[in-house]
C-alpha cells in the first residue's frame, strides 16, 4: 500500500518559519511514515535547516496549477493534501492510515476524509463508521486531511483556484450531476486523524501556540503573534454559523466576494 499514496504540503517561502515546526512535530508523532511527503512552495532556498520532506517542487502559480503538478509529480494513484500549519499533535499509526486509504479503494471514493467537519449527512450504504457529504453543499470539498483519488482531483480542480475556491466555489458548484463516475466523498465516522490547524491569517491560534510549548518547540511571536480570546472567539462563533446553515453562509459569502471583486 505504501506506493499508492503521497502526503502534498502546500506552503510558500512567506512561511517558512513553519517547515521546522511542523517537520519537527512529524518527525516525533509520525516517524515511521512510509509514504513520500512532498512540499510544494512558490520558492526554496538551501537552508541548514532539517526538514522531513522527501521531495521539494518549486512552482510559483496558482494553488489549483501548484497541487495539480504536485499530483503529476507524485505519481501515485491517491494523495493527500495538508496545508503547513497542520500540526501532527499526537501518535499516527500506519494500520490507520491504511485502514482508511483500503475504504478509498474500495468504495471508489473521490475522498476519504479522516475527520468529521462539518457533521456528515449519513451513513454511507449502512456502514456505521464511514459517513458520507453530498455534493453540492457546503464544503463538500475540503482541505482537512483526508485521501484523494488523484485522478479525481486532477480533472476537479480548476488551474485558477485558490484552496478557497476549491472549499467555498466548487463545494457549491460541483454537483453529483455534473460528475459522471459519481465518486462518493466519505469520511471515517471510528477515526480521527490527530492534527491542530496551528496557524490562520497569519497569527497562532492558541491551541497550535500550546502544541508547540508542550513539545519544547520555541515560536517567535513577533513574526507571528498569538491570537487573543476575543479572536478565538470570534473563529468559534464562525464555525457554529457555518454549523448552523453552512450552504447558505457560503453562499452569502461567495456572492460578496464576487461583488467585492467588480
Amino acid at each position: 500500500m505504501n506506493n499508492k499514496l503521497s502526503i502534498i504540503i502546500y506552503s510558500c517561502w512567506k512561511n517558512r518559519d513553519m517547515w521546522e515546526i511542523f517537520s519537527k512535530l512529524f518527525q516525533k508523532y509520525w516517524s515511521d511514515c512510509p509514504y513520500p511527503v512532498i512540499l510544494v512552495t512558490d520558492a526554496y532556498h538551501s537552508t541548514d535547516k532539517q526538514y522531513v520532506f522527501t521531495k521539494i517542487i518549486q512552482i510559483d502559480d496558482t494553488w489549483g496549477k501548484m497541487i495539480k503538478t504536485a499530483i503529476y509529480e507524485a505519481q501515485t494513484p491517491y494523495v493527500s493534501l495538508w496545508m503547513d500549519d497542520y500540526l501532527l499533535c499526537d501518535y499516527v499509526h500506519n494500520e490507520d492510515i491504511q485502514k482508511q486509504l483500503r475504504r478509498a479503494i474500495k468504495y471508489n471514493a473521490a475522498n476519504m476524509r479522516m475527520i468529521e467537519s462539518p457533521a456528515c449527512h449519513g451513513h454511507w450504504e449502512r456502514h456505521k463508521n464511514i459517513g458520507y457529504y453530498k455534493r453540492g453543499r457546503a464544503y463538500s470539498f475540503a482541505t482537512q486531511i483526508g485521501i484523494w483519488d488523484s485522478s479525481f482531483l486532477n480533472k476537479t480542480i480548476d488551474d485558477d483556484w485558490s484552496a478557497w475556491d476549491f472549499e467555498r466555489i466548487a463545494s457549491l458548484q460541483i454537483n453529483d450531476d455534473r460528475i459522471e463516475d459519481q465518486q462518493p466523498i466519505l469520511v471515517a465516522l471510528d477515526y480521527e486523524f490527530p492534527y491542530e490547524e496551528g496557524v490562520r491569517k497569519g497569527k497562532w491560534m492558541q491551541q497550535g501556540a500550546k502544541l508547540c510549548r508542550r513539545n519544547g518547540i520555541k515560536i517567535d511571536i513577533k513574526v507571528r503573534p498569538i491570537m487573543t480570546n476575543l479572536e478565538m472567539a470570534k473563529i468559534y462563533f464562525q464555525g457554529a454559523v457555518l454549523d448552523w446553515n453552512g450552504t447558505f453562509v457560503v453562499k452569502i459569502q461567495n456572492l460578496l466576494s464576487r461583488r467585492k471583486g467588480k
